[in-house]
């Protein structure tokens, strides 16, 4: 017989043996549990507490992993069987209890009953959770029935979300709920849910709370005309939540209470809808404002009847079909034309808050505040009429958001919407003809957030009209006159100066590497220009959206039209020269979206303008330049004019590409006298023109651009030099192109320079123009040097020729032995014999005279042959660089003696940088060295203390290259050099940078490099020593250079 059972057993279906085992399982917690919730009743203390918490978290444990195919209604009903028990207790039941008792309801309602529900089974539901999580302030905020914990409340939520879940797919449940009788149990529901959601602190509560009202008046509800009751309130208390000032809710919250407003007024002001409402309250069972305020009325009624209906639930008593309260209320026609009208004007009022969210730093907020807008548009475009311009401005401002989706999506909505309808596009008119006719009013705001709006408004304004293909000729006046009053296009009031004349090569290196230009390095190359002043006065997001509606107007149905204006302004002298600015700033720009226009869609038409604008940005833009060039003294709006023309130049070269070269002829030139400019600004600006203008042109960099057209500049500066029309800005001109084309631009300067050395002979008294000009052949003599970086380094690196030492007698002695002879080219005198005193063997008189005119003659034919045949050029720079650094460096002993001290301090560096040039021909050097040596130790003694370093420096340059040729002068100089030593080491306080300290760096350093270089006699190394001494414990290289000659005496300093 047990084997029969058995195999029954096994032969059993799995879901049946699933479902035993499960019921098995809620059988050892349910019958407990039922048990404790009677002796609980009886005796409420803390271990029976404990006990049924325990049970109930069991409970819970278990219904959550039971596999949803095992769950079945009748499975529900055991299970709560001893939950009822708990539920007769009430309040008497604790916080944790209770929690846990909604948790296990939330769990049955889900997997058990789900849209089989009793209808009558889930209103007492309803009505059990409202009662279990209401706290009692709901009513009467003063009245604390008692404590309801956030987790109570997100239980007793998530509870009331399953069960209106299960109304939305059940129709008897849902006929329940939309039933007028049951109206006041809903409103004390919705009452409690609204009142958790405003004063709750817990997001997942929260988040909760709004599902749930959600599912209920939208999915469950669903009627217009019900939703129009519970309106006012629901919404009035969502507007609290979304306002920062009273409450500063989770981005999760304010998104879901952003979504649960647009539903409800959707769902109670639909177009569809507004042919049924009436004429007047005068019909229909319920009054508007009863109707508004059942809300808070049925806090009221509905704390009672929730204990009631739970006493007659738990003793099995069936309740009618009437209401709570008795009473039976119909909604049928409470939207009113009156109704309507009133809720429009609390509508609008209620939109503030919302729309304020467009600026939440978080996307899903924003996203939103979009959904939210084109809703109701799309439903409610004619019964919330009043409130379009606030939908449309709101979308319009987020079709510029960051993140991309919003912005398009938001576009786009706006795009489709208002294609084919009037009424929004001339709301759209409306508001781009008032945002252009307030745009002065609009950059002069303080109000940055507010000024960026109003801006983006007019751009995505004007980004519809041109989409949608509208003729935008009301806005063309208007348009330009607007932004010519309130752009204020201008350069910085006070121009950055440079203080010096002189365009050194450290100011090149600032335009070639500054953090400026390196940071706006574009992809291709090619660079933008630094802001003008406009970005300081109005914000650089201010003038980023200027810009782009420029460039958006440039490629609309008037945009020619438009454009024509702007040049026209731009052109006409009469006109004020700001005008003029703000006109061509515009001009160029709306080339500019033109362009890009192109770039997106090809179009004949649109690349004939393109073009034809181009041309006029190029032939208006030399005109412009043209008329400040060698002008220092510019105001701040002819600076403005000139670096948009830099600006526009830039732009016409890129649109060009390689037909630009044609007009290179015109414009290098000018834009190389901006570049030697006084004003940073034009400098910087002519620079960047000139690199873009290269990239545009398929030049490989700024120095081919100039080689390969260095004579169009040349050719100008000789014009000017050789009728003597010269101004202080023609040696810049001519030193910024040496150093911005490099050294492959000296081959071409014969001429000039020749012409350089006749200006300085027949104009020296002109210090500024001598100071141009030796800039010049400074910078010559600089690229020359770079050009040739290797050989020179190799001179640099080379040990020296003779062994640092002491003149002594012996090494003196074999020094003179080491003099070459004279030695006969492939002649070999035979031996001749010593003869007795009778003449025998002994040569004549004669014969030694034949000897030497023979000797003669054959030094006179080498002498011959050397004159035609010269010397191979054994200098690893060119013949003719090298002479023309030569000829430069000559030069200088001229004017090392005048009165200027910026050009005395100019002469001696070009000495300094160009000896490494000098160095690579010893035979060209030494005479060079021995010209010059007096005017350079004459600056020992300069006024000047940077004259006397920068003089000790050539010194030491002359001591490395030229060796044991410097010794006597050497000899006769160390006097002056030893009293420019101080008397001991300056102090660190009085700074690296003093005199004192510069003077004593210099000196010990010349030491240095002649002790190494060059031999002394020892009496002046003794004398040197005895003078450096003081400073050898503390300066290591002097003392190394000294103990390289003898490191005895040195020894000797220190211990004897």
């Amino acid at each position: 017989m047990a084997s029969v059972e058995g195999g029954a057993k096994d032969g059993m279906d799995p879901d049946e043996k699933a479902r035993g085992d499960v019921f098995q399982r809620l059988k050892a917690i349910c019958v407990p549990l039922s048990q404790l919730a009677l002796t609980l009743s009886r005796e409420a203390n803390a271990d029976n507490r404990f006990k049924v918490v325990n049970s109930l978290e069991d409970l819970a444990h278990t219904l959550s992993t039971i596999p949803p195919e095992v769950y079945s209604a009748q499975l529900g009903d055991y299970v709560f069987f001893p939950l009822s028990h708990l539920l007769r207790l009430g309040d008497k039941l604790d916080d944790r209890t209770t929690e846990l008792v909604l948790q296990n309801l939330e769990l049955l309602i889900r997997n058990t009953w789900g849209k089989n529900l009793n209808p009558e089974l889930g209103k007492q539901m309803c009505i059990l959770i409202t009662f279990f999580i209401d706290d009692g302030t709901t009513s009467d905020p003063s009245r604390c029935r008692k404590s309801v914990s956030d987790e109570t409340k997100r239980a007793g939520a998530r509870a009331l979300l399953q069960l209106f879940r299960a109304a939305s797919v059940s129709k008897a449940l849902r006929d329940v709920f939309k039933n007028g009788d049951n109206i006041p149990t809903l409103a004390h529901t919705i009452a409690v849910a609204v009142k958790i959601l405003m004063d709750s602190n817990d997001v997942e509560c929260q988040l909760a709370v709004a599902e749930c009202l959600r599912v209920l008046l939208i999915s469950v509800i669903g009627d217009g005309d019900i939703i129009g009751t519970f309106l006012p309130g629901v919404s009035s208390t969502l507007c609290r939540i979304i306002t920062p000032s009273i409450k500063k809710a989770h981005f999760k919250v304010l998104a879901k209470c952003v979504e649960l407003l647009a539903l409800l007024m959707a769902h109670s002001l639909p177009d569809n809808d507004l042919d049924e409402m009436r004429d007047s309250d005068a019909t229909g069972s319920i009054s508007r404002n009863s109707a508004s305020n059942m809300l808070a009325d049925s806090s009221v009624t509905m704390a009672e009847s929730s204990s009631v209906a739970m006493s007659r639930h738990i003793s099995g008593e069936e309740q009618s079909g009437s209401s709570s309260n008795g009473e039976s209320v119909s909604m049928m026609g409470l939207r009113s034309k009156a109704w309507l009208e009133a809720t429009r004007h609390q509508v609008k009022m209620a939109l503030d808050p919302v729309t304020r969210l467009r600026t939440h730093q978080r996307p899903e907020v924003r996203m939103e505040v979009r959904n939210f807008c084109a809703r109701l548009l799309q439903t409610c475009f004619n019964a919330l009429e009043n409130c379009r311009s606030v939908f449309l401005i709101t979308l319009i401002f987020l079709s510029s958001d960051s993140d991309y989706e919003i912005s398009f999506e938001s576009f786009d909505f706006i795009r489709n919407f208002g294609r084919d309808n009037e009424e929004v596009i001339d709301l759209v008119k409306e508001g781009v003809y008032g945002w252009t006719n307030g745009l002065q009013r609009t950059l002069l705001m303080q109000d940055e957030p507010r000024k960026t709006a109003l801006l983006l408004e007019l751009k995505v304004g004007i980004d519809l009209l041109i989409d949608w293909g509208l003729d935008m000729a009301f806005l063309q006046e208007v348009f330009v006159s607007n932004f010519l009053d309130a752009v204020p296009l201008t350069a910085a009031e006070t121009p950055k100066i440079v203080a010096s004349d002189v365009i050194t090569s450290s100011d090149i290196v600032g335009l070639q590497k500054g953090a400026l230009v390196e940071n706006s390095r574009l992809e291709d190359g090619t660079m933008t220009f630094p802001s003008l002043d406009m970005q300081r006065m109005i914000g650089a997001n201010a003038t980023e959206y200027l810009e782009q509606i420029l460039e958006n107007v440039g490629i609309s149905t008037n945009g020619q039209r438009i454009l024509n204006d702007c040049i026209r302004i731009a052109s006409d002298s009469e006109i004020s020269l700001h005008n003029q600015g703000v006109a061509y700033w515009m001009y160029m720009h709306m080339v500019s979206g033109v362009r890009k226009s192109i770039e997106v869609l090809e179009d004949d038409s649109t690349r004939r303008l393109l073009l034809q604008s181009a041309e006029n940005l190029n032939d208006t833009s030399v005109a412009m330049i043209q008329g400040y060039l060698d002008n220092d003294e510019m105001s701040p709006e002819e600076t403005t004019i000139v670096l948009v023309s830099l600006e526009a130049l830039s732009l016409s070269a890129e649109i060009m590409g390689l037909d630009f070269k044609l007009s290179l002829m015109d414009i290098l030139y000018p834009v190389l006298n901006l570049v030697a400019s006084r004003s940073i600004q034009i400098r910087q600006h002519a620079y960047i023109a000139l690199n873009n203008i290269a990239i545009a042109t398929d030049y490989f960099s700024l120095s081919e651009l100039l080689v390969d057209n260095v004579d169009y500049v040349l050719d100008s500066i000789s014009l000017r030099i050789n009728t003597l029309d010269i101004s202080p800005r023609t040696p810049k001109i001519l030193s910024v192109l040496i150093k911005l084309a490099g050294s492959s631009s000296i081959p071409y300067l014969d001429d000039i320079i020749a012409s350089i050395f006749n200006l300085l002979d027949n104009y020296h008294g002109y210090s500024r123009l001598v100071e141009g000009f030796f800039e010049v052949l400074k910078a010559v003599v600089e690229e020359t040097s770079i050009a040739y970086l290797t050989a020179t380094l190799a001179i640099e690196n080379e040990p020296c020729k003779t062994p640092p030492g002491i003149w002594d007698l012996e090494n003196l002695l074999t020094e003179i032995q080491r003099k070459p002879e004279v030695i006969l080219e492939d002649k070999e005198d035979p031996p001749t014999e010593e003869k007795d005193d009778d003449g025998a063997g002994v040569e004549s008189n004669e014969k030694k005279a034949s000897d030497e005119d023979e000797l003669g003659k054959v030094l006179a034919e080498r002498d011959k042959h050397h004159q035609e045949t010269p010397e191979a050029w054994t200098s690893p720079v060119p013949k003719p660089w090298y002479v023309i650094v030569k000829r430069i460096a000559n030069l200088t002993k001229y004017y090392l003696s005048h009165e200027s001290p910026s050009l005395r301090y100019q002469l001696l560096d070009l000495l300094h940088t160009g000896m490494p040039i000098l160095a690579t021909s010893e035979k060209e050097l030494l005479p060079l060295i021995n010209d010059t040596w007096p005017s350079i130790a004459q600056r020992l003694s300069d006024p000047e203390f940077h004259i006397t370093v920068a003089a000790l420096g050539v010194i030491a340059d002359y001591s490395k290259y030229s060796g044991d040729f410097m010794t006597s002068r050497i000899e006769q100089l160390w006097p002056s050099v030893r009293a420019l030593l101080p008397h001991e080491i300056p102090r660190e306080r009085e700074g690296r940078f003093s005199r004192p300290a510069q003077i004593y760096i210099a000196a010990t350093a010349c030491i240095c490099t002649f002790v190494r270089h060059t031999r002394l006699k020892q009496e002046t190394f003794n004398s040197i020593l005895e003078s450096v001494g003081p400073f050898l414990r503390y300066n290591n290289d002097l003392r190394q250079a000294m103990a390289e000659i003898s490191s005895d005496a040195v020894w000797l300093y220190f211990n004897v």
